[in-house]
């Protein structure tokens, strides 16, 4: 059986709102006056105003998720072997490895037997999730602290291998790089 409906009767001052709105003017005065006043204290942090951008960056967390970059080992070798565990996982589909194998002569550049040839990734489709950087065998593939990827052609939305690897060489050289992960030690079975 259903519930009978009961029309309610507003007064005139419920019906104008006036009450709520004069709540939300004094919400609203008492955060003006606050940043207001906030503003003159001293300190870099204290200001709740916006940052001005190109000038003033914020400091990025190291496990930030930004633009790719293809990892070299410590001679300067390729990590990735071409495998396409990356491409598989990829929920978003964006990225597309092209494997090849090591020609002679060229080992001292790869550090597999295999390496890829061309590897791409659409940042227009990517969601940077980092399940890429998760599961690569050889931890080839990383997520950088690249934030600025605004560009004006869908074509440079487009990371290439060479961009890739140049993601890599501006991480290192503003020290920008994420920490080694560490494994946590198994604790050992005490059958004795």
């Amino acid at each position: 059986m259903a519930k009978p409906v009961v029309e309610k009767k507003y007064s005139f001052l419920d019906s104008i709102y006036l009450f709520e709105i004069l709540k939300g003017m004094v919400l609203t005065m008492r955060h003006f006056m606050f940043n207001f006043f906030a503003s003159f204290r001293p300190g870099p942090h204290t200001i709740p105003t916006t940052w001005q951008y190109p000038e003033d960056r914020r400091e990025i967390s190291p496990i930030f998720r930004g633009e790719h970059m293809l990892m070299l080992d410590e001679q300067g070798r390729e990590l990735c072997v071409g495998c396409g565990m990356c491409a598989k996982i990829c929920p978003a589909k964006c990225i597309t490895v092209e494997m090849a194998k090591v020609k002679e002569g060229e080992e001292s550049k790869y550090a597999g037997k295999t390496h890829c040839k061309n590897f791409n990734i659409d940042l227009l489709r990517c969601i940077f999730c980092g399940f890429c950087e998760e599961t690569c065998p050889k931890s080839a593939i990383e997520l950088g602290q690249g934030y600025e990827l605004s560009r004006f052609t869908k074509e440079e939305c487009q990371l290439g291998k060479e961009r890739l690897l140049k993601n890599y060489h501006w991480a290192k050289k503003n020290n920008k790089l994420k920490p080694k992960k560490v494994e946590a030690e198994q604790p050992k079975d005490k059958k004795e």
